[in-house]
């Protein structure tokens, strides 16, 4: 609503709203019910916010609690709060502050008074006063059992104050183990009755709650015990909600004008909107009402709270006559009904009065007492209850008709026609009340299969709206808030339905500021009551509904609300889905895109690596082509040489061998110096051997299947003869002393020789540019570990770095002169091949040390 008066009310046209917790008990349903019907009586507009107790544990508050941020001067012109309930859980001082929110709007606190506004009370005490004195005078009760409300409610405190005060009056002292909390709901009864029998053994003779929901539940919880009500325990409550009436046995409690109560809210708020003084407080008066729960019979608690019987006295015409001003105030105290016409006591009695004495031109009072029985019913009365009507108007008809005993017997022919009359009324109304909900429930069955039954929003609002009918609501108007920097502040229409104007149905319609409630010109041009329900899944907030008004059950709302957001988040769930999917659609074209060019562009790659690849391996090969010539050169030079010396003592030998000067200690001469010749030869022999032997070992090919247990000092050794060229060339040395000549360890011996090379070469290039140095080798063996240190005295590894040389293709060297694949063959060796790791310790201009461990377990 843009304006109040452009939108809902016109001009001079009030809006109220109503903050209420939820519809779904009778408590609440029978107040909204009473300000519903004075707003219509008024002719101004209503809307009730239901937005959950305030920051209650249960029942998701948080999320139902933000309805009330809706509520603002942007849509009512007055505010009505039920403090009652509402402050349950954060009482009278908080609800206060809460409050100030609205301090622009006029404001009626209902139940509980709130400073500087005008509050319709109740009195607590007296009705209270006397369901305890009763028990206690009565029936004797000693032992009295009480289950509080809400600590933090002030109502549910009076309650149990007014219960003290009257046992400390009857000096009878109250024990910790006969007070249980409660919280108002009907589960939290019977958990009472657990924790005074099951856990704190209490001996009681009544159980007395400060609700009727907690004193049903707490006669669930002695029948499951297998304990009568009121044999064993006897029952009572405060409230005199529907079902304490026809609960088994009814339910003895505290009658609160719960409807006068929403009545008086109305008129208080209407009178401050039209600036007239109001009082800050008005006090209702509750009433005892005796029933069957607290062991009284039946006819006790027909009789005992309602009136007591005049005395007899002399008959006739002028008897009827005297006893008129007190039977209407008896009948209109049993009544309890201060929404029919004042002038219906006196009406009921002069038709009585006429139909008993057979005069003519008066109306049957059948007739007269039927029609005010259709406007109790019309207005969620009871008609069984006006039963105590029929008794009290008997009461003081009897006495007075004891001397004509013909007109006495036609006096109870029409008392008993009248209570017929009653009990008829009452059993219709009940059958009807159940066929309506049965009928509701019946069709909220229908509308949870239209909903959940679609897939996504348009399809729902469709649903929504041709279920509408059906629930007897004329017009809804459904929202959901627009995601944004700003969330829950504007909103989009996508249900605008109203039974006189079908255009609305549909989505697409603007947004809006979110405390407008609909879109400007959308609302009915009518006189309307709407019920406010938040809409969310979860902790998930999706908007709001607003339902005009149509069956007067709140369970009907609430239902709707928790199926529309059930089906809403479905659909939102499905339509995000597509749009992923529409998205993902794109997203699988630009990757297939994507992934030509990348293939493209990996096979360049893969082109340049191979180039790499193989210009390593000429290095490498290049390198061990050096190494072995080099190596090779020695051993078979010392060959050659012992060979020449060799052939020299051969001839000469042969040419001494008929010279009698050559002694034969000169023949033994040559024969030591050929067989050290032949020693030289033989040496250099097997050191050309082993050095073969060590390449081939160094460049067989082993595949995983040949894995084996090998020497590592006798690997480590091979690797550095092969490097011995490319370090002396450098001006490095290796230092390499086991601690011990044998040690065994799993996998390939090629593949761990190659992390000694390429490790020990990396040393050696990181030790050249500082002119060589020692490169230090050790190894040393565990229970489980080998460990494997290479250290060099080189240049170190800038920090900057250190994190990527493991990378493939990184490299510091000038372009030509390396890979950058060393190090990232090491550690997939390592890691791939033996299960182990690799870490590296530099500082740079001091050097590096790399350590390698090895599992000795791993059986690869």
């Amino acid at each position: 609503m843009q304006r109040k008066s452009d939108d809902l009310r016109g001009s001079g046209v009030f809006t109220l709203g109503l903050l209420v917790d939820w519809l779904e008990d009778h408590y609440q349903n029978a107040v909204v019910s009473g300000v519903a019907d004075a707003a219509r009586e008024l002719g101004v507009n209503l809307i009730c916010f239901a937005g959950g107790v305030l920051r209650s544990p249960q029942r998701a508050a948080a999320q139902r609690n933000a309805v009330y941020d809706l509520a603002g001067a942007e849509n009512v012109d007055g505010l009505m709060i039920m403090s009652g309930t509402l402050g349950n859980h954060i009482g009278p001082t908080e609800l206060s502050r809460f409050c100030e929110r609205y301090a622009a709007l006029p404001m009626c606190s209902i139940a509980v008074p709130l400073p500087g506004i005008p509050s319709v009370l109740v009195d607590n005490a007296t009705g209270m006063r006397d369901l305890i004195v009763h028990l206690l005078e009565v029936h004797g009760y000693r032992r009295i059992a009480f289950i509080r409300g809400p600590e933090a409610n002030d109502e549910a405190e009076r309650r149990y104050r007014v219960y003290r005060d009257v046992l400390a009056e009857h000096d009878l002292p109250i024990g910790p183990e006969v007070v249980v909390a409660g919280d108002f709901q009907r589960e939290s009864g019977a958990r009472a009755i657990e924790v005074l029998l099951d856990e704190r053994g209490a001996e009681i003779d009544v159980v007395v709650a400060a609700s009727d929901a907690m004193a049903l539940g707490a006669i669930d919880a002695l029948r499951a015990r297998g304990l009568a009500v009121p044999g064993d325990v006897a029952v009572a409550g405060f409230d005199d909600i529907e079902e304490a009436r026809f609960s088994s046995p009814a339910l003895t409690t505290v009658r609160q004008p719960l409807h006068e109560q929403g009545r008086r809210a109305v008129e208080l708020l209407c009178a401050k909107l039209r600036n007239e003084a109001v009082p800050e407080q008005v006090t209702l008066h509750t009433e005892f009402v005796i029933r069957q729960s607290c062991g009284c019979s039946w006819r006790w608690a027909r009789r005992g709270a309602v009136y007591e019987p005049a005395p007899p006295s002399a008959g006739g015409e002028p008897a009827l006559t005297m006893r008129r001003p007190r039977a209407i105030a008896e009948m209109t105290r049993a009544a309890r009904a201060p929404d029919l016409d004042p002038a219906w006591a006196g009406q009921l009695f002069d038709a009585f009065a006429a139909d008993l004495r057979g005069k003519d031109g008066g109306r049957d009072v059948v007739a007269v007492l039927g029609e005010l029985l259709r406007k109790v019913v019309s207005t969620g009365g009871d008609a069984g209850a006006w039963q105590d009507v029929i008794s009290a108007l008997r009461g003081q008809v009897l006495p007075g008709l004891a001397p004509e005993p013909e007109t006495s017997a036609r006096a109870e022919a029409l008392f008993h026609d009248l209570r017929l009359l009653c009990a008829n009324v009452a059993e219709n109304a009940q059958a009807k009340h159940r066929l309506a909900v049965e009928r509701w429930a019946r069709s909220l069955a229908g509308t949870s299969q239209a909903l959940i039954t679609t897939f996504d929003v348009l399809s729902l609002v469709r649903a929504a709206a041709a279920e509408l009918p059906r629930l007897r609501i004329r017009s809804c108007w459904l929202s959901l808030y627009e995601r944004g920097p700003a969330p829950y502040e504007t909103s989009r229409l996508i249900l605008g339905y109203d039974e006189a104007r079908p255009s609305w149905v549909g989505p697409a319609d603007p947004v809006f500021p979110s405390r407008q409630l609909a879109p400007s010109g959308a609302w009915p041009e009518r006189r309307v009551t709407f019920v406010l329900e938040p809409l969310f899944f979860k902790e998930d907030q999706l908007g709001f509904v607003l339902f005009e008004m149509g069956p007067r059950e709140g369970t009907v709302y609430e239902a709707l609300r928790e199926q529309i957001s059930a089906a809403l988040k479905g659909a939102l769930l499905v339509q995000e889905v597509v749009e992923k999917d529409r998205e993902r659609g794109q997203l699988l074209a630009d990757r297939e895109k994507r992934a030509h060019q990348l293939e493209r562009a990996y096979e360049a790659i893969q082109e340049n690596q191979e180039k790499l690849l193989i210009s390593e391996k000429l290095a490498s090969l290049g390198r061990l082509t050096a190494s072995i010539v080099h190596e090779m050169n020695t051993p078979l030079a010392a060959v050659r040489a012992a060979l020449v010396d060799l052939g020299k003592l051969v001839t000469e030998y042969h040419d001494s061998a008929g010279d009698p000067e050559v002694t034969r200690a000169d023949h033994l001469e040559i024969a030591r110096e050929m067989r050290q010749a032949i020693g030289l030869a033989s040496s250099a022999a097997e050191r050309a051997a082993l050095f073969v032997r060590g390449i081939k070992a160094q460049t067989r090919d082993m595949g995983p299947h040949e894995r084996q247990a090998f020497d590592v000092v006798t690997t480590i050794r091979q690797a550095l003869l092969l490097l011995g060229h490319t370090m002396r060339k450098s001006n490095c040395r290796a230092l390499f002393e086991p601690p011990v000549e044998h040690i065994e360890l799993h996998g390939s011996p090629v593949r761990f020789s190659q992390v000694v090379t390429n490790l020990v070469e990396n040393a050696v290039d990181a030790s050249a540019t500082r002119g060589g140095g020692a490169i230090d080798v050790r190894v040393s063996a565990r229970d489980d570990t080998l460990l494997l240190e290479v250290e060099d005295t080189g240049t170190g590894i800038p920090p900057e770095i250190r994190e990527r040389i493991f990378e493939p293709m990184f490299t510091t060297k000038p372009f030509g002169q390396g890979t950058g694949l060393g190090l990232s063959i090491v550690r997939d060796i390592v890691t791939g091949d033996f299960g182990g790791t690799v870490e590296v310790d530099s500082r740079p201009d001091h050097g590096t040390v790399f350590t390698v461990h090895f599992p000795r377990g791993r059986g690869m």
